[in-house]
């Protein structure tokens, strides 16, 4: 039901890499991975939207600048050029799923108002009604969110979901068919979800920022004491890892991570760098 896929990197921020490893004191890219999915009935499904065009201009003033300060970011351009280049008319995204409200996930979103825009009833709301510097510190821009989302949303209930035989989470199947389903991995952020979906390889986990590289997962690694000090709840963190690291263990899905090296060219059909294969 899933018959086309394509990956783009919709940006990035510099980071050290030890941050999250301990060892490899050196900076890299950690890239803003984004990906639409064309559904036989449905037509294409946008996973987030990268930093998108406004994030500069949403941190220009305090206190969203010090979010630019701590997350040096470098914006990859308009969603709908990117799109564009890869054969896909915006104006054909008929769904975004937004995975969590980070601001390198909905950057690009207010370029999609005709779609349907789905999204965990935790997500949005917890952060909105943070203060102006506590959602920076939770790496929410309210500039990012376009006025005409309560009229597009699909706000999908915790009692949507429902028990699965083959992962440790609860599922949503989104369309009612089996083609795609959202599961919940509580931790990195209120309401963030991940992405369930058939490849020709076979099952595909995509968890968003539920783990940034796959040595967590292989190597039983957790990041520093500061990496975890930016989780919205680092006890829901580490539990969400550890079924992870279960599901590896298991061997059906192969596991896809947003900021993992390489995940837009594993999801393009490129190469295998990002995924974590059984």
């Amino acid at each position: 039901m899933i018959t086309q896929i394509k990956a783009f990197e919709g940006g990035y921020c510099r980071q050290l890499l030890g941050m999250i490893d301990g060892r490899s004191w050196r900076m890299v890219r950690f890239q803003a991975v984004f990906f639409a999915l064309r559904h036989e009935r449905e037509g294409w499904v946008l996973i987030d939207t990268g930093y998108g065009t406004s994030f500069k201009e949403a941190t220009r003033s305090f206190p969203a600048r010090f979010y630019r300060w701590a997350t040096p970011a470098t914006q990859a351009g308009s969603v709908k050029t990117m799109l564009a280049g890869a054969g896909i008319d915006a104006r054909e995204i008929s769904h975004v799923i937004v995975t969590h409200f980070h601001a390198d996930h909905v950057g690009g979103l207010a370029e999609f108002p005709q779609a349907k825009i789905h999204f965990h009833a935790e997500a949005l709301q917890t952060l909105q009604r943070l203060s102006p510097v506590r959602q920076v510190h939770g790496a929410f821009l309210s500039k990012l969110i376009p006025d005409w989302l309560p009229d597009r949303a699909n706000v999908i209930s915790p009692t949507s979901f429902a028990p699965t035989a083959d992962l440790p989470f609860l599922l949503h199947d989104l369309f009612g068919d089996g083609s795609i389903g959202l599961v919940p991995l509580p931790g990195h952020a209120p309401g963030q979800l991940g992405v369930v979906f058939n490849a020709s390889t076979g099952p595909q986990l995509y968890v968003a920022d539920a783990y940034w590289r796959g040595c967590q997962i292989t190597r039983n690694v957790e990041p520093v004491g500061l990496a975890m000090a930016m989780q919205w709840d680092a006890n829901a963190y580490r539990q969400t890892v550890n079924q992870l690291r279960a599901v590896y263990q298991h061997g059906r899905y192969t596991i896809t991570a947003c900021h993992d090296d390489g995940a837009s060219a594993y999801l393009n059909g490129l190469g295998v760098e990002s995924a974590i294969k059984p």
